[in-house]
């Protein structure tokens, strides 16, 4: 084998596996429905999908952004200084930071979505799937680019999960539910669907 073709074939397989780490982060091991985190901002309601759209652009950058954030900030200067215990203050308190220097450019750009969604837009940075990708990642076996992926795969499966459930609950307001399901019973009964359909790609990635 040429040094040239066992380049290109490690490059490959290179590719591929950021390629399921992202998948399997943003299906299988789905941060809200399979491991529990941040379920409550599915259940947030919205009366438009516009809203749902903003909220999940929202959570996305601050979640990609604060977990590798955290990443470095524990690989390259918590654990030097055997300041691991720190963790979860530093997680959170940077969190919070992104979240405000992103919502004072949306208070900038985007007043009236910044009036409407103003208790969602600042509870992100303190959410519970934010902080959980930046434990996860602290603990976590991968290399700092593969963890960097697992960010992005987490940050696109929960966003994607923000949007679909919106559209599901404005979808289930003018469905015929037994009155029994109506609320919150038939959206908990959707969640564990979904949840089980994700774990069906357990096996291809």
């Amino acid at each position: 084998m040429t040094p040239t073709l066992s380049n290109d074939l490690g490059n490959a397989r290179s590719v591929t596996n950021y390629l399921s780490i992202i998948v399997a982060a943003a299906l299988v091991n789905n941060v809200a429905l399979v491991q529990l985190l941040g379920v409550s901002s599915l259940f947030f309601p919205n009366s438009r999908l516009q809203n749902a759209l903003e909220l999940a652009l929202l959570n996305f950058i601050v979640l990609f952004a604060a977990s590798v954030i955290n990443l470095l900030l524990f690989k390259f200067i918590l654990l030097p200084l055997e300041l691991a215990f720190l963790k979860l203050i530093v997680f959170v308190a940077t969190s919070a930071c992104i979240t405000t220097l992103v919502l004072n450019r949306i208070k900038l750009k985007f007043p009236l979505s910044m009036r409407q969604q103003k208790l969602a837009f600042y509870l992100t940075g303190g959410n519970s799937a934010v902080i959980g990708v930046s434990i996860i990642n602290s603990v976590s076996t991968l290399s700092i680019s593969q963890s960097v992926a697992y960010s992005l795969g987490a940050a696109i499966g929960f966003s994607g999960l923000l949007i679909a459930f919106a559209a599901l609950r404005l979808r289930l307001d003018t469905a015929d539910v037994p009155a029994p399901f109506r609320g919150t019973a038939i959206q908990l009964v959707s969640a564990g669907i979904v949840a089980m359909l994700l774990l069906g790609f357990a096996g291809l990635v």
